[in-house]
């Protein structure tokens, strides 16, 4: 794959994520309640932020060599466990958040990479 195909990759991904939120959002407002929406938005969002500042991260490292790219994938993912865990810690502070439409819209966010994985293996 080349330089470019992946950036081009990776921002169809960050847009599948957000596309998923809208959807996970609009499906528990529609079927469920406000506050299950609000608790669907957050969960996608601790999903999606994080990825997005590794895809910013990853990014920037065009044009450098392969030991400065491995530092960078490393720093730019643990950088993204703990910021997912600060908006986790973050969120569960809030009054009136519903666990089950938050976790399931935060699986469904990150299940974006997963499933681009999985179809990238059958190809």
């Amino acid at each position: 794959m080349q330089e470019a195909d992946f950036f081009l990759a990776i921002r169809k991904l960050l847009f599948a994520q957000i596309a998923l939120i809208v959807f996970v959002t609009s499906g528990a407002l529609g079927f469920f309640s406000i506050q299950a929406a609000k608790s669907a938005f957050l969960g996608g969002l601790i999903g999606f932020l994080p990825n997005a500042y590794f895809s910013f991260k990853i990014s920037r490292s065009r044009g450098v060599t392969a030991q400065q790219i491995l530092r960078s994938f490393y720093t730019g993912e643990t950088v993204k466990l703990i910021i997912t865990a600060v908006l986790f810690i973050s969120v569960f502070q809030l009054p009136g958040i519903l666990f089950a439409p938050l976790f399931f819209a935060f699986v469904v966010v990150i299940s974006v990479f997963w499933f681009a994985l999985l179809g990238n293996q059958l190809n």
